[in-house]
């Protein structure tokens, strides 16, 4: 049975607060007892009195309340089915029993069901501060409520943001690898171009050159003989001529000697360095030291390459270059790096102007680039240069050939 109570007329609702009221009784009087008790109150309550389980889910159904006012207990319906019924549809509204006799333990353990209050019948000016103070905390529910809906939404939000923020950098990540990679595969086809034109000229020079100025040579060798038959007055200046020729022969064959150590390779880079040393003194006829402290880690081959042409470049640009008369190479094993320094007694090392077009230290920073070392080049005083190429030993450890980290790959050369 559903009936339904208006009070308040048009007047009064306008000065009083409209109220939505869902009364669970079977006593229509004490329906209107309770009506008016909240008008009392300064409401101006719109009221619905149901008394059976159907009717409370089609009250329910129907539209929203702002308070349900039920009696403890009535023939086919009681105030925890009425509760229950409204905790189903997860709704917040004010529950508050009503009731004419009521046990304390049983009003406790509805609170504890989640009923907000209890109220005797006998003593209904309980009722509307009852009533307010509900609603405030309904109110104050409902903000908080709200408050962590837009939360968890401002959440929601803020994760799909961060996972196409990720997903953008992780994008940028790959391509900023593949120019990464794509920059060391082009530094290591440049410096295969340099080797096969060094390799180049120097079979041009062994096998093209050479042999011309070796027949030129025993050409003038001839051409003084004859002039010295002859008791000719050229036949010195034809044998200064053909000793020129043969010192200029000789050089050549120790360029292209030079030039064809570079395709020296091995894993072994106190040997490497040894065998450079000694191609200097014969070559150029000048003492060059070794000087080794600490083993030498297990270097990979490509690695070991990598550092002796580092020598081998900075070697020859102190002969030619600096000038030096005299050089050493110190390999130095410490607990985290391995370091590889040429030190030589010639002009000081300067950086000019247009060093970026200097090809040859170009190419020892690219070989630098390629292990992960770092390399620098700075002067002595007014004599002498210091080349240092320092390679972190785990990275020459972890890489399979040398291929340190490009956040490792840091070359570097500076003026005094």
């Amino acid at each position: 049975m559903i009936s339904k109570q208006r009070t308040a007329g048009p007047e009064a609702a306008g000065k009083r607060r409209p109220l939505r009221v869902l009364v669970v009784e079977d006593s229509p009087p004490d329906a209107i007892l309770l009506a008016r008790a909240l008008e009392r109150g300064g409401f101006s309550p719109s009221c619905e009195r149901v008394d059976t389980r159907e009717a409370m889910e089609a009250a329910l159904q129907r539209q929203a309340w702002d308070l349900v006012l039920a009696d403890h207990a009535m023939p086919n319906f009681d105030a925890l089915e009425a509760l229950a019924a409204v905790k189903r549809r997860g709704l917040e509204i004010p529950f508050i029993i009503v009731s004419g006799q009521i046990e304390e333990q049983t009003a406790v353990a509805a609170m504890n069901c989640g009923a907000h209050d209890y109220v005797m019948k006998d003593r209904l000016a309980r009722l509307v501060p009852a009533v307010e103070r509900e609603l405030r905390e309904a109110e104050v529910r409902r903000a908080r409520q709200q408050y962590e809906d837009e939360l968890r939404s401002a959440r929601e939000e803020l994760e799909v943001r961060v996972e196409r923020r990720t997903a953008d950098l992780e994008a940028a990540n790959l391509k900023l690898q593949s120019v990464i990679e794509e920059r060391k595969r082009l530094e290591n086809e440049l410096l295969e171009i340099a080797e096969n034109e060094r390799r180049r000229i120097g079979f041009d020079l062994h096998d093209d050159l050479g042999q011309k100025l070796t027949g030129v040579s025993l050409m003038v060798k001839g051409l003084q003989q004859r002039l010295i038959a002859e008791k000719h007055p050229c036949a010195v200046e034809a044998g200064k001529i053909q000793a020129l020729t043969e010192e200029v022969t000789k050089h050549m064959h120790n360029l292209a000697h030079q030039i064809s150590s570079l395709d020296v390779q091995g894993d072994n880079l106190p040997g490497l360095v040894q065998a450079l040393a000694e191609n200097v003194k014969r070559m150029f006829d000048i003492p060059c030291l070794v000087n080794l402290k600490g083993a030498a880690p297990e270097l990979p081959a490509h690695t070991a390459t990598q550092l002796y042409k580092i020598a081998q470049e900075a070697v020859s640009n102190a002969i030619k270059h600096g000038k030096a008369r005299h050089l050493s190479i110190g390999l130095t094993r410490n607990l985290e790096t391995l370091s590889l320094s040429i030190k030589n007694d010639g002009l000081p090392f300067s950086l000019p102007a247009g060093a970026k077009n200097r090809m040859g230290l170009r190419i020892m920073n690219y070989r630098a680039n390629t292990v992960g070392a770092t390399l620098e080049i700075v002067a002595q005083g007014q004599s002498g240069t210091l080349g240092t190429c320092t390679l972190p030993i785990k990275v020459a450890g972890a890489r399979g050939r040398g291929d340190g980290p490009e956040k490792l790959a840091h070359s570097r050369a500076r003026a005094a």
